[in-house]
């Protein structure tokens, strides 16, 4: 079985290696990039209406955080 708190995933025309940690009691995911883009560090957050969101710490990778966060939440479901 694939360990789910190290793994690599395709991200377009590359790959990237994630890393899951827990802070307390959150879950923070450390991205590295094949294409040499600077790491992301990225949560699942809770807005004011209740509905989860993708984010990056600290703020400003919002895109990214957004598409990475989709394709971890899709290797997460392999093992529902």
């Amino acid at each position: 079985m694939e360990n789910q708190n190290k793994f690599e995933l395709n991200l377009k025309n590359g790959k990237i290696q994630v890393q899951r940690h827990s802070v307390g009691a959150q879950v923070i995911f450390r991205i590295v990039f094949s294409d040499n883009r600077p790491p992301l560090v990225i949560s699942r957050a809770v807005h004011s209406n209740a509905y989860k969101f993708w984010t990056s710490i600290p703020e400003g990778r919002q895109k990214e955080a957004e598409e990475v966060g989709t394709l971890i939440s899709e290797f997460f479901k392999t093992f529902e």
